[in-house]
């Protein structure tokens, strides 16, 4: 299994984020071709002056899948939403998925 991260910056106006995440770009991302599971969690920070608002996970077969997803019609629209929640943009990882419980 291989995962891909989202790592979304802390937004100007949190309210309007989410309203346009949950309600626009979720479903957009949901449909990415190969997509096993995924989940969106917002984090409480650690780190002093750590600015993650919101972390997206997506698991797929492997990372050629994952990057198929990328490279796809629906990959290319999520892609191009982006800005439309979060003008800063966002930090994606990717890595394979190793041990039980991952």
């Amino acid at each position: 299994m291989h995962k891909m991260q989202v790592l979304c910056p802390a937004p100007a106006d949190p309210a309007a984020f989410l309203s346009y995440y949950e309600a626009h770009h979720l479903p957009l991302a949901r449909r990415l071709p190969g997509l096993r599971a995924e989940r969106h969690v917002r984090p409480s920070m650690l780190s002093p002056g750590a600015a993650v608002f919101l972390i997206w996970e997506g698991v797929f077969d492997d990372r050629q899948a994952m990057f198929a997803a990328l490279k796809s019609d629906i990959g290319q629209a999520v892609a191009q939403d982006v800005p439309n929640y979060s003008p800063a943009g966002a930090t994606m990882l990717h890595y394979p998925i190793e041990g039980a419980g991952s």
